[in-house]
């Protein structure tokens, strides 16, 4: 559709359409490039405009309303009035409005990408956890099920109901993204997305038993053939011109051995982190770094600070989560991460 328009044509095309009024450093999706309802839509939630703003997540028990609903292999593609870069740790959060019963995560999930151009999108890698079959309909999956898509954590942060920041993964709830994961991607190293100039974020509703994940594994969620992702908001946490792309470093990863790695640090060195403010959450309740510090050795130290590296292999051991680490400079700036453990 968009293929042999200029990066300005489709740029103004994505603030024309569906637009919030302007502001200032508004951080949360506002404007609609697409939106292509899949099959067995919702007609109650069907304006894409409900993906704009910021999230107003129901917390871990309930789901959001204020959403959009994609159909089944539906796409919704939104655009920012300020441009993602690729920071330290997670740049971005996908909130959508999954919720927990039973001790579990009721799922609908969908397959995440960005672009610079709008007509270009690398999609990011992803990890399926759970069950090589279908789930059952309307049953849950640990929070650690789905890694790298949308649909796998509820929302707590709500920015009409409560002061939750939706900036900090460790509370706000929602999928984040590190955009840094992107970096082999054929696309990012032609050069057709820059990783540092991001403007649009598409969800693909992950159609259950039909996509595979990044390993060959089919993906199945809890909606079953006929439900699909229901998206509330799109939030930045890194962008052109913020303060915290050069401040705090918080890096959470699987390396390609299945290990849990950390890197905590600070672009002007170690010291300049405020170790009072490190925080940790553990399937969104509050936890102690001590959870995890038994786990890391010391692998390295460099100018900006440290990491560690879990002993064993993360994958495969039976440590199932969503662990989510932020921490702040002295000057208050913060920096965040989020990894998803597989078990």
């Amino acid at each position: 559709m968009f293929a042999n328009l200029s990066r300005g044509l489709v740029a103004a095309l994505a603030v024309s359409a569906f637009t919030l009024p302007a502001l200032a450093q508004n951080r949360f999706a506002s404007s609609v490039l697409d939106y292509t309802p899949g099959a067995n839509p919702n007609p109650n939630f069907s304006d894409p405009t409900r993906a704009l703003g910021g999230p107003t997540g129901g917390g871990l028990s309930n789901g959001s309303l204020d959403i959009v609903v994609l159909g089944v292999g539906g796409s919704l593609t939104l655009g920012f009035d300020v441009t993602l870069t690729d920071g330290p740790g997670a740049d971005f959060t996908v909130s959508e409005n999954s919720f927990m019963f039973s001790g579990g995560v009721f799922a609908e999930v969908g397959l995440v990408e960005v672009s610079t151009d709008g007509v270009n999108f690398a999609r990011f890698p992803t990890r399926y956890a759970g069950p090589l079959g279908p789930l059952p309909p309307f049953g849950v999956s640990p929070m650690g099920t789905f890694g790298g898509l949308t649909g796998g954590l509820p929302v707590i942060a709500n920015v009409v109901t409560n002061s939750i920041s939706p900036f900090d993964p460790v509370v706000s709830g929602g999928d984040s993204f590190d955009l840094a994961e992107l970096a082999a991607h054929p696309l990012v190293t032609s050069n057709l997305v820059d990783l540092d100039a991001i403007h649009f974020v598409r969800i693909v509703d992950a159609q259950d038993g039909v996509f595979s994940d990044s390993f060959g594994a089919l993906i199945w969620d809890h909606g079953g053939a006929t439900s699909s992702v229901d998206i509330d908001a799109v939030t930045a946490l890194h962008f052109v011109g913020d303060a915290s792309s050069t401040g705090p470093i918080v890096d959470l990863s699987i390396d390609a051995q299945g290990h849990l790695v950390l890197e905590l640090g600070h672009a002007n060195g170690f010291q300049d982190l405020n170790l009072a403010t490190l925080s940790v959450s553990s399937n969104l309740q509050p936890a102690s770094f001590n959870l995890i510090r038994p786990l890391l050795r010391l692998q390295q130290r460099t100018p900006r600070g440290v990491i560690l590296r879990s002993e064993l292999p993360i994958v495969g051991s039976g440590i199932q989560m969503a662990l989510s680490i932020s921490i702040r400079d002295l000057g208050g700036v913060l920096s965040a991460d989020q990894v998803i453990l597989p078990g």
